[in-house]
């Protein structure tokens, strides 16, 4: 019995030494956003040294909520059309692409990663189909 005890006061001191030397953890907080706003921005590839290669746009309205978003909008190239909507967090994307083909709406999840900052945002999503894609653009 006293063996057990010794035992449990030594992993019990040992717990508190490592809960004391732990780093405490701070609040992070989420820059002030409006709740509701605009975007509008491109779609294309983007090779370090060059010019990005503009392939579509992309315009929309957007929702804020506490750690993200939702978004509606339009995607555009030469010669498709179609929506967008989803929802983005601090760092990820994910959503839904559909456009008309022969009377019929098809769509496709889209996945992928989002920054923005200083009224800016750029980002690269990939879908089931087609090459991964940088979208870059401004938000009011």
């Amino acid at each position: 019995m006293k063996k057990i005890a010794i035992v449990t006061i030594c992993l019990l001191l040992i717990g508190v030494g490592i809960a004391a030397a732990a780093p405490q953890q701070q609040q992070q907080t989420v820059p002030v956003n409006p709740t509701d706003g605009t975007f509008d921005g491109n779609v294309g590839y983007k090779r370090p040294g060059q010019n990005a290669t503009i392939v579509g746009t992309i315009a929309g309205t957007y929702t804020m909520k506490n750690r993200g978003g939702r978004f509606n909008g339009d995607w555009a190239t030469e010669n498709y059309s179609g929506t967008l909507k989803g929802a983005f967090g601090r760092h990820l994307l994910i959503g839904r692409i559909s456009m008309m083909i022969n009377g019929t709406e098809r769509s496709l999840p889209i996945i992928g990663f989002i920054g923005y900052r200083d009224s800016q945002f750029l980002g690269r999503f990939m879908s089931l189909i087609g090459p991964a894609l940088y979208f870059w653009g401004t938000y009011t």
